[in-house]
């Protein structure tokens, strides 16, 4: 099932469509997304950020379908793939936390000025 979701500028999310596909290959996905640009009334109207999982045959019928957008891979997926990596570098738990939460800081940095700041943390509990 292709799940389509949207987000508002007040962070609600909204359901726009779904599609049960037979399968995840690249041509299923890509005639799914070429429906839901169908329903596109006007072409400055199409998706300028489309943010997926790491699938990747999603992520190529994105680029197929809607190649002037910027896809994106949702910040969900980063952080299990960051956590991931870290464990098996890392056998303390205490220690993959801490550098996980330094890295949800870094994530999340309120302003583009303390951005150094918080890299650097994040880089000094990376390579303790």
């Amino acid at each position: 099932m292709l799940d389509i979701v949207g987000v508002t500028p007040t962070r609600m999310t909204l359901s726009v469509g779904f599609a049960y596909l037979e399968g995840e290959r690249l041509n299923n996905v890509v005639w799914a997304l070429q429906r839901f640009r169908g329903l596109f009334i006007r072409v400055d109207a199409f998706l300028r950020v489309i943010v997926t999982d790491k699938d990747f045959s999603l992520m190529n019928a994105v680029k197929t379908v809607f190649p002037d957008a910027t896809n994106l891979l949702c910040r969900f997926h980063i952080d299990k793939i960051v956590k991931a990596k870290y464990k098996t570098l890392v056998a303390q738990k205490n220690a993959c936390d801490y550098v996980m939460e330094v890295w949800g800081s870094l994530i999340d940095y309120p302003c583009e000025n303390s951005f150094d700041e918080y890299l650097k943390n994040f880089e000094m509990a990376y390579s303790s």
